[in-house]
């Protein structure tokens, strides 16, 4: 049977991927990237300089959302440990692969349109659709999927102490609460952030059982 030390890992690199993926290739273009009150001709230009760049990091991202769906399976095995039933650890898988979901919408339509830029096909109106869909289902939508899950890692760790200190309950699902309002246009780069934070400390929590289970010597098989 597997241990759970080699989910922790497995989860953990996977995550770090993740962000690692999303936000290099977000970096391609992200700063270019002009208000969501833009004019069309704005908008025009952004994806016609940035036509190269924005579908080589659409390509990247679209790979860190196929991890994430792995990262997702790897936090509900991991909060099956400390919850009472599967409810919230499913409800975390399931918040996660909405995240998924947005974030493909977003990167394949703002591909689409840096395509039809680098063929010379974009009309304005076509480019201010096409970059407000994404904007939206990139910030907007994909904030009600992280809101999902935090709200659900709230539950798990208000059941289970020891997953999370129960002070820090109240200012997750605070968070989890701004990620459903306007602020997540602010929000989702610190959520790349602390998803790399999150990865690494299970990469180190995952070595630190490792190193307990061999030092303690063999176990008779489960």
């Amino acid at each position: 049977m597997t241990g759970r030390w080699s989910v922790r890992r497995m989860t953990g690199a996977v995550g770090l991927a993740v962000a690692v993926l999303f936000g290099a290739g977000n970096a391609l273009w992200a700063l270019d990237q002009p208000e969501a009150d833009a004019s069309a001709h704005q908008i025009v230009s952004f994806y016609t300089t940035t036509s190269d760049r924005i579908i080589a990091g659409a390509s990247i991202s679209l790979l860190a959302g196929a991890l994430l769906v792995f990262f997702a399976g790897g936090v509900r095995t991991l909060l099956r440990d400390y919850a009472p039933d599967d409810l919230l650890p499913s409800a975390a898988f399931g918040g996660l692969l909405l995240v998924v979901a947005t974030g493909l919408g977003a990167e394949t339509i703002n591909m689409a349109g840096a395509l039809r830029a680098r063929h010379g096909q974009l009309s304005p109106e076509l480019s201010r659709a096409l970059f407000e869909t994404s904007h939206v289902l990139g910030y907007n939508a994909a904030g009600v999927g992280i809101a999902v899950l935090l709200g659900a890692i709230v539950g798990v760790a208000w059941w289970s102490p020891s997953l999370l200190p129960r002070w820090a309950a109240l200012p997750l699902l605070l968070l989890a609460v701004a990620f459903l309002t306007p602020l997540c246009r602010f929000l989702l780069a610190p959520a790349i952030l602390l998803l790399a934070v999150v990865s690494a400390r299970l990469l180190l929590t995952a070595h630190a059982e490792r190193s307990n289970a061999s030092a303690s010597g063999p176990h008779d098989p489960a």
